[in-house]
């Protein structure tokens, strides 16, 4: 099945295995703090370049700023970061496409003992302006077939995400909706000027995650949310 097919079509796995619970019950929304950031994307230098990798640059330059080297866990390439005294750990899904990003995540959460509510993703948003950024500490997957995987294979979508614009083609000023265009539009590489865009776009997300790590998640909607 090649990429588009994949992108279009949620694919079911097998049977979700249990994530860890906490010990205790997640604390309040202006208490919680990430404890493990993950991008979205495809793996493969392919796509490396893609609108759809967008969450995974995010992972990139946090990985430069504090030095992380990122190695293979699995499905998932991480690293551990220190900031302000408090440990997060970044990850890229590496042998999953995009639209199965759910096992390794919720894996590299049993892995680390982490609960859900612990989980930050960063990921593309076609319903965004381009380099426009939002947070949120929970929701639905809004149609992102990354983040129904994610959802599905945690049970649970009470975990913080940042998503960050890439916009969709346009026909005559109406937006495009069609599966296979879009699939087209995200797993194609942006022009130089938006290029530039979306990167200045990653910077200010990166800065939003470390926010989020050092005072929580509730200060970083309020400092970077529109």
């Amino acid at each position: 099945m090649g990429m588009r097919e994949r992108f279009a079509q949620f694919r079911g796995g097998a049977s979700k295995p249990e994530v860890r619970a906490p010990v205790e019950e997640p604390p309040a929304l202006g208490e919680r703090r990430p404890a493990l950031v993950v991008g979205l994307g495809n793996p493969g230098d392919r796509y490396a370049r893609s609108r759809h990798n967008v969450g995974q640059w995010c992972i990139r330059e946090l990985a430069r700023r504090h030095a992380v080297s990122l190695s293979r866990q699995g499905k998932i390439e991480v690293g551990r970061a220190t900031l302000e005294g408090r440990t997060v750990h970044l990850g890229r899904v590496q042998s999953n496409y995009y639209n199965d990003s759910g096992g390794p995540i919720q894996g590299e959460l049993r892995r680390l003992g982490l609960a859900p509510w612990q989980l930050l993703v960063v990921y593309d948003e076609l319903d965004l302006p381009v380099a426009q950024i939002r947070i949120r500490a929970f929701g639905g997957h809004g149609g992102n077939n990354g983040m129904r995987s994610v959802i599905a294979a945690l049970g649970s979508q009470d975990f913080a995400r940042i998503r960050i614009g890439i916009d969709r083609p346009y026909d005559d000023g109406a937006p495009v909706r069609e599966p296979e265009r879009i699939a087209g539009w995200v797993l194609s590489s942006p022009p130089h000027e938006e290029r530039e865009r979306l990167d200045e776009a990653v910077a200010r997300a990166a800065d939003a995650i470390e926010l989020a790590v050092t005072d929580g998640i509730e200060a970083a909607m309020s400092r970077f949310n529109p």
